[in-house]
């Protein structure tokens, strides 16, 4: 998992652990409030009860003593209103209530009470920031917890995950089996599951590789036949049917040499490609590139002339370095329409040999794609072509533990290097 995933993860457990806690208490301080107002209410009513006792027995006279927070008169309203507050203007606040209350030889007359309960408002406002602040003071801990329990508990485990599955390449699938011991009991499902999907990929590309294998190595035999007989077919056909001939064995010849670059692949993705590497000097690989690949298209190869005497030695398969060659010029020349030149040039820790053509290019974003086996890019449309010459140079050049990096050429234009680490220099003249 990516790290701006996890972070992602632990941001939304996180938020949503935190928001729970102060809806709870949120709920908490509403059901206080409610549970706060209606008590008020019921000791306000038990109050205008016993005052109405009192003054039907006659132990209590109005006016009431003052100092009470307690007042009551007769009014003469013709309503019954239920306790309501009412806020003056020096900010004290009263319960008022007005309530129908019998009496001997009359009607029944209305009592208003009126009770001071600021305090008893401010006791409940203090008592509210006290629970506000031990909500502030929980959600400080709960937030610090949680991180721990979460990177501790998730976001470790996901990365040693992570840094398990990125050491997997096709190659070693089905032999590096992630270890479920190493990992929290919460993934062991996961591990599990993708060990069992690891395992059933290795067998499929291992099927997969043979069928190539085996497929390449039947048909080199039919086709080296065809190859032969159209040969012959050539050198004794008329004018009329020279033509035809020509065309079968040259696909004959285009024909083998995919099956070569097919063969190629599934050795290298076996990792059974052989190579003769020995120290070799760059100029004479060009020089011999040049005089090999001139048939192709004499007027359009050229060759640089020489930047830099004595250049270093590299290590490298000659066969193979001839292969990246041809791909490289072969697709420059069918891809562009002006010159094509072989060069190279050194650093001090490298040599480069260099495939310049004068075409439109390949744009920057699609340079890693057209490295890719039977991808083609978009200055390709209209043209003949596979996909697979680039990507033989550059599964090549891997294996030699070199690289294929695509430039551009100084007059516009590609320009294909292949880099090679320098072994050493060749003796001195």
């Amino acid at each position: 998992m990516a790290p701006r995933a996890l972070a992602s993860l632990r941001l939304w457990l996180q938020s949503s652990s935190l928001l729970a806690v102060l809806a709870g208490y949120s709920l908490l301080f509403a059901v206080g409030r409610g549970i706060s107002s209606a008590d008020r209410f019921g000791r306000h009513q038990e109050l205008v009860a016993t005052l109405s006792q009192e003054l039907l027995a006659g132990r209590l006279t109005l006016p009431l003593p003052s100092g009470l927070g307690v007042e009551a008169r007769w009014t003469t309203s013709a309503s019954v209103d239920p306790p309501a507050l009412q806020r003056q203007a020096n900010d004290t606040v009263w319960l008022v209530s007005r309530n129908a209350v019998p009496s001997s030889g009359q009607g029944p007359r209305l009592l208003e009470v009126r009770q001071n309960i600021t305090t008893d408002l401010q006791r409940g406002q203090r008592d509210g920031l006290l629970l506000i602040a031990a909500a502030g003071i929980s959600v400080l801990f709960t937030s610090a917890l949680l991180r721990l329990v979460i990177w501790r508990g998730l976001i470790q485990p996901l990365r040693r995950l992570t840094g398990q599955l990125e050491l997997l390449e096709a190659d070693s699938l089905g032999n590096l089996l992630l270890d479920p011991a190493a990992n929290s009991s919460e993934l062991h499902p996961i591990v599990e599951a993708f060990n069992q999907l690891q395992s059933r990929l290795a067998l499929a590309w291992q099927r997969e590789r043979r069928f190539v294998d085996g497929v390449a190595h039947e048909l080199r035999t039919p086709i080296t036949v065809i190859s032969s007989h159209a040969q012959r077919l050539k050198a004794e056909a008329s004018d009329n049917s020279k033509p035809a001939a020509t065309l079968i064995a040259a696909e004959a010849q285009r024909l083998a040499a995919l099956l070569t670059v097919m063969l190629d692949f599934a050795r290298a993705d076996a990792g059974r490609l052989t190579l003769v590497v020995e120290p070799l000097a760059p100029e004479l690989l060009l020089l011999d590139a040049f005089e090999r690949l001139q048939a192709l298209s004499a007027h359009r190869l050229t060759l640089a002339p020489a930047v830099q005497a004595n250049l270093p030695l590299i290590q490298a398969d000659a066969d193979r370095v001839q292969q990246c060659l041809a791909a490289l010029v072969e697709n420059a020349l069918r891809y562009s329409s002006g010159l094509v030149q072989l060069a190279v040039s050194a650093s001090p820790d490298r040599v480069i040999l260099h495939v310049r053509d004068q075409g439109p290019g390949i744009p920057f974003a699609e340079r890693e794609q057209v490295l890719e086996r039977f991808v083609r890019g978009s200055s390709s449309s209209g043209s003949q072509g596979s996909g697979i010459g680039l990507a033989t140079a550059k599964e090549l050049m891997q294996a030699m533990h070199g690289e294929l990096v695509i430039g551009d050429a100084p007059g516009g234009g590609a320009d294909m290097q292949l880099r090679f680490r320098i072994s050493d220099h060749p003796p001195a003249p």
